[in-house]
């Protein structure tokens, strides 16, 4: 019984966490797809409707895969976490290793380099593009490559389930948290 009496009310080595909720993480994503918008929708722009450049989309996609891991790594945040007061940390709230980092945006990486590799491959090299000249002649244009619908289909329901354990998960960690084995914390 002294035993039990002796020890601590609280455990000191365990810290006190608040996680990132849904919304906190959603303001964040959104914030950096403003950040990343003139470069990912501006410069796709110019490149569909005149330029046409494989190289230049290959450019465009790297910068928009690298800057959430990037910035994670080196920062423990995106600039949109960081003006939320959010932070990316490993399973003991620590700074996440590169590995974890990469897991945890493997939704975002997959989809994305398959896209990218399908674009080049077979959207760019289609005689036919030639005559896109803006959104809407690429969007319907698009339209006759249906592995690029099931892509995007596919990509939406892994995000819509991530979205889902999320905002059921006392801890707020979704799939790509679990994967990642990282935490979203807030700090001050």
């Amino acid at each position: 019984m002294d035993e039990v009496l002796d020890q601590p009310l609280f455990d000191k080595t365990t810290p006190q966490v608040k996680y990132g909720g849904f919304w906190a993480r959603l303001g964040a994503l959104l914030l950096d797809g403003l950040i990343l918008s003139p470069i990912s929708f501006g410069l796709t722009y110019f490149n569909i409707s005149s330029w046409k450049s494989a190289l230049l989309l290959v450019l465009i996609s790297v910068i928009g895969i690298a800057y959430k891991p990037f910035m994670e790594f080196n920062y423990g945040a995106t600039w949109g976490k960081m003006a939320l007061k959010l932070k990316v940390t490993n399973a003991e709230f620590g700074k996440a290793e590169f590995s974890e980092i990469l897991l945890r945006n493997i939704f975002h990486i997959l989809p994305t380099l398959i896209t990218l590799l399908y674009t080049v491959a077979v959207v760019f090299t289609n005689p036919d593009f030639e005559s896109v000249s803006g959104w809407g002649d690429y969007t319907k244009f698009l339209q006759q490559f249906k592995t690029l619908t099931y892509i995007n289909y596919a990509s939406g329901l892994v995000t819509l389930v991530d979205a889902i354990m999320l905002v059921a998960d006392d801890q707020k960690r979704s799939l790509h948290d679990r994967i990642g084995k990282t935490f979203v914390i807030e700090h001050a």
